[in-house]
């Protein structure tokens, strides 16, 4: 059936909401820590959150469903917390439907560009307003919401609406605010759903009496609405959020389902366990987390591993029983949940637990016409990876395909409809989505494709260049190149601009020099301008005459006619022909590869980079056979293993090294110092988040745990992700070695790595010579086999914390930074020997 137009188009500018980030927005800076550098440093407006326009707002061309979403194999290379006996565990209850909490009024005020009303609610000094202007000049007006709890339409603009709530005890509410950025008690935030899903759920604590409550929303893209509901439980399921794969018939592979399990009570939940409860399809399992605190949310994982082929009748669900529970819950909670049982040979959904953060993630899958699973040999078939546009589900981007005789297609998720503009985590979910399908159809791995559609056709731009040992061919349709491009954003420069670096897409086209590309664009299109394309086909000249272009008369920027069975925008037939047309050397010795460091690429071909000379330029290898010779000339790389074993399999028996004759030797030939940074311990600030990570804070203030409780519930609103957060005391040498770990307010003292010439006390940061007074301080650094972070503020400035927001596309940060409530002061990275250069000379 063919795929329909797009159904209402959005406007060519979505409104997106990048939280409280100096950094993010920083576009210059000093790479040591002299005061007289600070100018160069971008001024900070900390935590407020600006409204700005984002590229690409796309509509679902398979569904207008909402449907959860995906991630990775090798789920044995994920940490779990040691197992619990059930008999110190409480009794199982079934978990308590919510029970909504009506609000008759709010009272609401819109504010510009100077937000008069933000510090006070960031502070919990703000108090219920009256009707009419107060002391601000701000007007409230009363409002009463709908049913939905919808305040009705508003123009673009930060929207404040506040309301009392009155409790005869301390309790936990169950809170949805679609379109708001935050909901605040008492100055303490808890994320909202600034896309207005519906799906999202988060707990917010309010005091015994009277409590107020105040959201910030942004106006102009329809109807905030904001709902409570309450439970006597200890913990709520939000079973609007889940992500799951479906049930193939006859399949024996474990599925996943992702959660969001909110901790409503004020006990600190460690050891918690997520079981799949045994039935005739599955056997019991569980997985882990090691804590979960009071007034938190995270999405756990769930594993649903099968007895043997699952049987049934597809079209139908099974219902799974899940359960969650902790040594520090007075109850063991179970919830049931029903999962489609499908034909395996038809377009569905696979899961699998992501190796970033043990989160449960899925992927649309359109397995080959004909596809008999049973009969299928490995290497039958090829692999298509497609990305989606903003706004569009995985299993929608799907759904836009027809079935081809020769390849499978999987359709990755981005984490979420919007995500991350397959850039950082985005980029990331494409490959282990990549990685998954690849193993679990052991398809040819010399047919392997990219392409994608509209923000997914900046996806195939990004991910393609970053990784051209991955693809043969890049097909973006409707694609823009980059930020900068499209958006009209200026280039970061300084340590953010080499955080970024990846960002800069035309930076790194000389990747494509030995790959084909097939370019896709409607000439009518107003969401993304054609010269997109047309600069990307000027600026690949000089690579690659490997390109074909189609430039659909008259189309817009979701086009369909009679070309493909599915619509032809994506699924357009010369591009699969082309594609069909290519194959991938996985270990090819004629190259060029760029990178902006190992922390994005590390390996391409035969050789693997484990550090670089500096991190202030790209690292670049240039690879070419001369016989039974390689010559390898390389730049800023320091140190790096090659693959022998492939070298020898091509008949290689020496490398030229920079003009130093090296003999080929069978393994890994290491070559370079051992020592220092390499993959997964590297830096900057953004790589500790991508491995299972969990927020240790400080119990000197409350306000840290309620940053690690935030950064918790953003985590999984933004990033569909899983993450844990418990106290500093509470830290052993298992969770260190298992997790990545951000300490939050702590000292120098509390610390396994404090670099030379930096420290800090309640009031100051001493870096170097230098000393800044009421500063914050953030960095990475090597802790044991790991990457672990501080995020360190001032004494009474604990709310600078929420000047970095990490979860974005747009927050690359270097591996430290020192920055105040007006701007940041230092920011650098360490040297390959993670050495600081604000040491002393």
């Amino acid at each position: 059936m063919r795929t329909p137009d797009p159904h209402a188009r959005r406007s060519r500018a979505r409104l997106a909401v990048v939280l409280p980030a100096l950094l993010v927005a920083a576009c210059g800076g000093s790479a040591s820590g002299s005061s007289e550098n600070d100018s160069q440093l971008a001024p900070t407006d900390v935590g407020v959150v600006d409204a700005v326009v984002h590229p690409a707002a796309d509509v679902d061309p398979g569904s207008d469903a909402a449907v959860p979403d995906g991630g990775a194999p090798d789920a044995a290379a994920i940490p779990d917390a040691a197992p619990v006996p059930d008999a110190v565990l409480g009794p199982v209850q079934a978990v308590t439907e919510p029970t909504p909490l009506p609000v008759e009024r709010w009272l609401v005020t819109t504010v510009g560009n100077d937000d008069p009303v933000l510090a006070d609610v960031q502070s919990g000094s703000f108090r219920m307003p009256a009707v009419g202007r107060d002391f601000r000049g701000q007007t409230w007006t009363e409002v009463a919401p709908d049913e939905n709890g919808g305040l009705g339409g508003f123009p673009p603009a930060v929207i404040y609406a506040a309301t009392t709530i009155d409790v005869p005890a301390a309790t936990t509410l169950i809170a949805r605010a679609d379109l708001g950025v935050a909901v605040y008690v008492g100055g303490a935030p808890q994320p909202g759903d600034v896309y207005g899903s519906g799906r999202m759920r988060v707990p917010v604590h309010l005091q015994a009496g009277s409590n107020v409550i105040v959201v910030r929303a942004v106006g102009g893209r329809g109807n905030p609405s904001v709902q409570f509901w309450t439970s006597p439980d200890e913990l709520a399921f939000n079973l609007a959020d889940v992500t799951s794969g479906d049930l193939p018939l006859g399949s024996t592979r474990s599925q996943f389902v992702g959660v969001p399990v909110l901790n409503l009570s004020e006990t600190l939940a460690t050891s918690v366990r997520a079981e799949v409860v045994e039935d005739d399809l599955f056997a019991a399992t569980e997985l882990r987390l090691p804590a979960l605190p009071g007034g938190a949310v995270t999405k756990l994982a769930f594993e649903l591993r099968p007895k043997g082929p699952i049987a049934g009748e597809a079209g139908t669900v099974h219902t799974v029983h899940l359960r969650v529970s902790s040594t520090d819950l007075q109850k063991r909670y179970e919830q049931t949940l029903d999962v489609p049982l499908v034909d395996e040979t038809t377009t569905h959904r696979e899961s699998f637990r992501s190796k970033i953060d043990g989160s449960a993630q899925y992927y649309g899958l359109v397995p080959p016409a004909g596809y008999a699973p049973a009969a299928a040999a490995p290497g039958a078939y090829g692999m298509v990876l497609t990305l989606h546009g903003a706004g569009v589900e995985g299993i929608g981007q799907a759904q836009a395909y027809s079935a081809k005789d020769w390849t499978f297609i999987a359709a990755a998720t981005n984490r979420r409809p919007f995500g991350f503009d397959w850039e950082e985590w985005g980029r990331l979910d494409a490959l282990e989505v990549l990685e998954s399908a690849q193993q679990t159809f052991a398809t040819d791995p010399t047919q392997v494709y990219l392409t994608g559609h509209s923000m997914g056709g900046h996806g195939t731009w990004q991910v393609g260049v970053h990784n051209p040992g991955r693809f043969a061919v890049l097909g973006p349709s409707a694609g823009w190149s980059s930020f900068y491009s499209y958006s009209g954003e200026t280039r970061p420069t300084g340590p953010f601009g080499r955080a970024r670096a990846s960002s800069d897409t035309n930076e790194y086209l000389v990747n494509l020099t030995y790959r084909g590309v097939y370019v896709i664009h409607g000439s009518a299109d107003d969401n993304v301008p054609v010269s997109e394309a047309r600069n990307m086909l000027t600026a690949l000249e000089p690579y690659t005459s490997d390109v074909q272009y189609h430039e659909e008369p008259g189309a817009g920027h979701w086009w369909d006619g009679d070309a493909a069975p599915g619509a032809d925008c994506v699924d357009w037939p010369p591009l699969f022909d082309f594609m069909k047309a290519h194959r991938l050397d996985p270990f090819e010795l004629d190259f060029i590869f760029k990178t902006p460091g190992p922390f994005i690429t590390p390996h391409h071909s035969f050789i693997t980079l484990r550090s670089a000379e500096t991190a202030d330029r790209d690292c670049e290898v240039r690879s070419s056979k001369r016989g039974d010779v390689v010559v390898l000339t390389l730049d800023n790389v320091r140190s790096y293993d090659l693959n022998g074993d492939a070298l020898i399999a091509a008949g290689i028996t020496d490398v030229d090294i920079n003009g130093v004759p090296t003999p080929v030797t069978a393994g890994v030939m290491e070559m370079g110092p051992r020592t220092g940074k390499h993959p997964g311990v590297q830096g900057p600030m953004n790589e500790v988040y991508q491995r299972p990570f969990c927020y240790v804070y400080s119990e000197r203030s409350p306000k840290y745990a309620q940053f690690a409780a935030y950064q918790l519930a953003y985590w999984a609103i933004i990033g569909n992700g899983q993450a844990c957060a418990l106290p500093l005391a509470a830290v052993t040498e298992g969770l260190r070695h298992d997790y990545n770990l951000v300490y939050l307010g702590a000292r120098p003292e509390e610390l396994n790595g404090v670099p030379d010439g930096l420290r800090w006390d309640d009031l100051h940061v001493y870096a170097g010579a230098d000393t800044y007074f009421r500063a914050a301080v953030a960095y990475v650094f090597p802790d044991g086999a790991r990457l672990s972070a501080v995020l360190s503020p001032p004494t009474g400035g604990e709310d600078l914390l929420y000047a970095i927001e990490p979860f974005s596309s747009r927050s690359g940060l270097p591996d430290y930074l020192i920055y105040n409530t007006r701007q940041g002061l230092a920011a650098g990275f360490f040297d390959p020997e993670w050495q600081s250069p604000l040491a002393a000379p």
